[in-house]
């Protein structure tokens, strides 16, 4: 395999919502969050031994699940040189050789522009953002200014199947976790980039026409085929929860 394994790790309502409403980023709280009852840790387990299988070297997100699209776009500074070398990936030798752990941020149009750098997350963790052509030139040299790497990939969106080989080829990142949301989902699942899938299913039904759900994509096309699921394990958590772990089978489409 010329890219990392890649496991998605998500909790859904019954429905497959991600979340109770739209435009809810990781740092938003609902209401409904306090009336829900705590999951258990039925999952750990499953999740320890994917971790010693394929030890990840890496979480990967998509920028809404940082960034709102209502949220106001920080200005930066205008780029007066030549935007041309910005568009080379940017990987500076000090963070390559500080970092075991990194938190990679697809972010093709530019949008998480706070400097946030991971850091503090834990020893040997940082950002990575995945962007393409079409990202400002001030928002690269902000990420330059501040030592953040970053891999171009793509004209108008990223181009995960190649930003993933570079991660593999470049940076010796051989496991993902795949953390969503539902855009990022939906584009590795019509990308064949998905692996294995472990869902925490909530006991709860949220419904609304609007409302993230695990995978939002492209309808499938009258000749495509969604991928098959191999159920590997079934378990039973407290409050209702059920955590569901499967394997991706090989596209029922491919010969």
């Amino acid at each position: 395999m010329d890219r990392p394994y890649v496991i998605m790790m998500i909790g859904a309502s019954i429905d497959g919502r991600i979340t109770y409403g739209p435009g809810l980023t990781m740092f938003h709280r609902h209401p409904a969050d306090d009336a829900r009852p705590d999951g258990g840790k039925a999952g750990e387990a499953i999740v320890a031994a994917i971790e010693a299988a394929w030890p990840p070297q890496g979480d990967i997100y998509g920028s809404a699940t940082l960034v709102s699209e209502s949220d106001p776009l920080r200005e930066l500074p205008a780029w007066e040189g030549d935007p041309r070398p910005l568009y080379e990936d940017f990987l500076p030798d000090e963070v390559l050789q500080a970092t075991t752990d990194w938190a990679v941020l697809v972010d093709g149009r530019g949008r998480f522009r706070n400097g946030y750098k991971c850091t503090h997350d834990g020893p040997g963790r940082h950002i990575l953002h995945l962007t393409s052509r079409s990202a400002a030139p001030e928002y690269l040299a902000f990420l330059r200014r501040e030592r953040i790497p970053y891999l171009v990939d793509g004209q108008e969106h990223v181009d995960l199947p190649a930003a993933l080989r570079k991660l593999r080829g470049t940076l010796g990142v051989e496991c993902l976790k795949l953390m969503g949301g539902g855009t990022l989902n939906g584009v590795m699942l019509r990308a064949g980039l998905i692996d294995e899938i472990l869902l925490d299913l909530w006991p709860t039904l949220i419904g609304g026409r609007s409302t993230p759900t695990v995978a939002d994509c492209a309808d499938l096309g009258p000749e495509e085929f969604p991928p098959l699921l191999e159920l590997l394990s079934v378990t039973p958590g407290e409050n209702g929860h059920l955590l569901l772990h499967y394997r991706v089978k090989k596209d029922p489409s491919v010969g």
